[in-house]
């Protein structure tokens, strides 16, 4: 059976709803193949990035943390054995099926209890003001519908001094790694994405969101501007992906 392709939002008035809707529709079809995927187009690097995140963000036990955009749960299940045995870790998302995953790895996880799941969104978040210690993210902040938005949700749901941790695809700055990157996004990403679901567009659209998210000085100052200091960022894979973090004084 063809799984038919959503409509994919036109231009950004098209953003809201039909975005929402469409990033929704894209997770949930390729959620059983999503860690395959990740796994091989990364070559099992995109665990190692995680693991540098949530080392960035300076966990200890006791602390109550959000995995923005959790997916199938990898980084909440990193968070979560830090935080343990009294802290949890929020794994909130707008796809069900990715949720359904993670709370499949975490019932399998010695740790997993203490990972909640949440179907919400980034821009609505479902807590109260200053009741979260960190806010971790990865891969998430290009499918967002309203960025400024985001960051001002995370800003409020943390406590003075909590961290914001963001990890994400960004375009390299140097010529040929752009070159290079641009490549594998077109061919080798492309063709791992159809072999491991069977479908293109999902991975025609990772593609476009990389190459149309906002270039990392913009990201930056749009994280200065919701109130986050010291924002600091360290570059991976020649600037393909980036860890970014900030404070919230």
């Amino acid at each position: 059976m063809t799984i038919p392709k959503p409509s994919s939002p036109s231009s950004p008035s098209a953003a809201g709803k039909d975005k929402a809707s469409f990033v929704r529709t894209l997770f949930d079809q390729i959620s059983p193949r999503y860690d395959l995927f990740n796994r091989l187009a990364s070559f099992g690097l995109d665990q190692r990035w995680r693991r540098r995140a949530v080392a960035a963000a300076g966990l200890k036990k006791g602390m109550n943390v959000l995995d923005l955009g959790a997916g199938t749960g990898d980084l909440s299940l990193l968070a979560a054995q830090q935080v343990a045995p009294t802290g949890f870790v929020a794994a909130l998302d707008v796809s069900p099926k990715m949720l359904q995953i993670a709370q499949q790895k975490a019932a399998r996880a010695p740790w997993g209890y203490h990972v909640r799941t949440v179907e919400a969104c980034a821009e609505e978040l479902p807590f109260q003001d200053a009741a979260l210690d960190a806010v971790l993210s990865a891969f998430v902040m290009r499918n967002v519908t309203d960025l400024a938005k985001t960051f001002q949700e995370s800003h409020r749901v943390l406590k003075n001094g909590g961290k914001i941790v963001i990890l994400e695809f960004f375009r390299p700055q140097s010529p040929l790694m752009r070159f290079g990157h641009n490549f594998w996004m077109m061919t080798g990403a492309l063709t791992i994405g159809w072999l491991a679901t069977g479908l293109r567009w999902p991975f025609s659209y990772l593609r476009k969101s990389i190459a149309s998210f906002v270039p990392p000085k913009e990201f930056i100052a749009a994280l200065e501007q919701s109130g986050f200091s010291q924002v600091t960022q360290t570059p991976l894979l020649g600037g393909a992906v980036m860890i970014y973090r900030g404070i919230k004084p």
